[in-house]
């Protein structure tokens, strides 16, 4: 029960996201890829098994490995505005896992302080995002010509699933090893992009490099949102329970992501 229950809530985010993200530019989409759906989704099933205290104390930890996230996504960058061909798209997957892995790897040595947890997090945002910002946005003009497995994969159906599939057996694989990990190692492979990585492989697979360069340039914009969803987390679950915690920390990150856009209508008006 358990586990379909993972599944449904999974497949049913992903699937909203997705929605709400077609009708939406790239630099849009990469703003909402930081809505707290995986590393949400993995602390609340944290909490469901191991208790509330358990995925509190890992969200302190999966709030440093934030930074790990959006590594991720600039080393995957790094190859694909270098090497745009989509033969390099392998070479692209290595970097980024590559790079999240060695993050982590650093992030573990740090004293579970939320402090220090948010202050490598907001470093990291500031440093990647500036890393990131030469890259010159793309908008989708078209769809382009696919064919054979692409052409599945590029299509809403196949793409759904694709990224469904994917988001399920990484929150499966998470939730499963926290019994086994501490949760210092739980709260840092919560961080993992679980809905933003299949994206990337989609829009790189589909779109190509310029159009995934341009939605991975504005994804450290949108964690702010992760930020402060999973820094609610670590205060309000012991608190409130998971249940009710969930929802409050929800709506926190919910309204981080309304002022943020209009701060920047804002800017952008004047």
């Amino acid at each position: 029960m358990l586990i379909l229950s993972k599944i449904l809530v999974t497949f049913l985010t992903v699937v909203l996201l997705a929605r709400v993200a077609e009708r939406m530019s790239p630099r849009h989409a990469g703003l909402l890829a930081g809505f707290p759906l995986g590393t949400g989704i993995a602390l609340y099933f944290f909490g469901w098994q191991q208790g509330a205290q358990f995925a509190a104390d890992s969200a302190v930890y999966a709030l440093s490995g934030l930074s790990a996230s959006a590594a991720l996504a600039w080393g995957y960058a790094q190859v694909i505005v270098r090497r745009g061909e989509l033969a390099f798209m392998p070479l692209a997957i290595l970097a980024g896992l590559a790079t999240f892995l060695v993050c982590n790897l650093l992030l573990q040595q740090l004293p579970g302080y939320r402090w220090i947890s948010l202050l490598v997090v907001i470093v990291a945002i500031l440093v990647i995002r500036t890393l990131l910002k030469p890259i010159k946005d793309t908008h989708i003009k078209a769809a382009p010509t696919l064919s054979g497995w692409r052409r599945w994969i590029g299509s809403k159906s196949g793409s759904l699933l694709f990224r469904a599939t994917m988001a399920s057996v990484t929150i499966l694989m998470i939730t499963g090893l926290s019994s086994l990990l501490g949760p210092e190692q739980a709260g840092l492979l919560a961080a993992f992009p679980v809905s933003f990585f299949p994206l990337m492989l989609i829009l790189h697979l589909t779109y190509g490099s310029e159009v995934l360069a341009t939605t991975i340039k504005h994804y450290p914009d949108g964690l702010g949102s992760l930020v402060v969803y999973t820094l609610a987390v670590s205060y309000l679950y012991p608190l409130l329970g998971i249940h009710w915690g969930t929802a409050v920390c929800l709506l926190l990150a919910v309204g981080y992501l309304v002022i943020y856009g209009a701060l920047r209508q804002r800017l952008a008006a004047e």
